[in-house]
């Protein structure tokens, strides 16, 4: 956790690169990779903005998450205002409310509604807990692998769309081989930092 001489706090997810710069009277950070939560203090002579992926989020007194994946950005607010531009393509600027969430991949920016339980559970990283809502396993691994030296590989094609829902705790590889067993009746095979999962 970052704590700002302003007072804003900045929570970083696992595997995520986050810089801090000055640019006039502007605070800016750029989130290289990865996902980090921010809770900023609004300050009309002093704006804050993330630039990710080729746009920037601008702050109007807000808490928001921003995910930068390869060739995908995501921005959900939790609480106040803020605005999504891209610097690059597009030339409208998104104006966010509580329970937006704008996806931008391929040059083009999404918005999508989220209700107040969805956008909660999707922060479940902060406490410790991964949740999934009719998730893939195959995505369910790949979320599961920003947390663990130790990989999860699905090796079975259709075992791999199947869907999962519930919450696991991060990191927990013994849960979630118990999981894969238990409901999906796969057989689990160590092979040195990889676990490979097939009927």
């Amino acid at each position: 956790n970052l704590s700002l001489s302003d007072g804003s706090c900045i929570e970083l997810n696992t595997d995520t690169v986050m810089r801090i710069a000055s640019k006039g009277n502007e605070r800016r950070v750029f989130l290289d990779k990865g996902e980090a939560y921010f809770d900023i203090r609004h300050d009309p002579a002093h704006p804050f903005v993330v630039v990710a992926d080729g746009h920037q989020v601008r702050d109007i007194g807000t808490k928001f998450v921003v995910r930068s994946d390869p060739g995908r950005l995501e921005v959900r607010l939790m609480q106040g205002s803020a605005e999504v531009e891209s610097l690059t393509g597009e030339k409208q600027a998104h104006t966010l409310k509580p329970g937006d969430v704008a996806v931008a991949k391929g040059g083009k920016t999404t918005l999508i509604r989220k209700s107040s339980l969805d956008m909660a559970n999707e922060l479940g990283w902060r406490r410790g807990l991964l949740q999934f809502h009719h998730t893939s396993l195959a995505d369910a691994a790949a979320e599961f692998n920003r947390y663990s030296r130790e990989k999860i590989v699905i090796a079975d094609p259709v075992a791999a769309r199947k869907s999962i829902n519930g919450a696991l705790p991060v990191g927990d590889l013994e849960e979630f081989t118990r999981m894969a067993k238990n409901f999906f009746g796969l057989h689990a095979e160590r092979r040195a930092d990889t676990i490979v999962f097939s009927q």
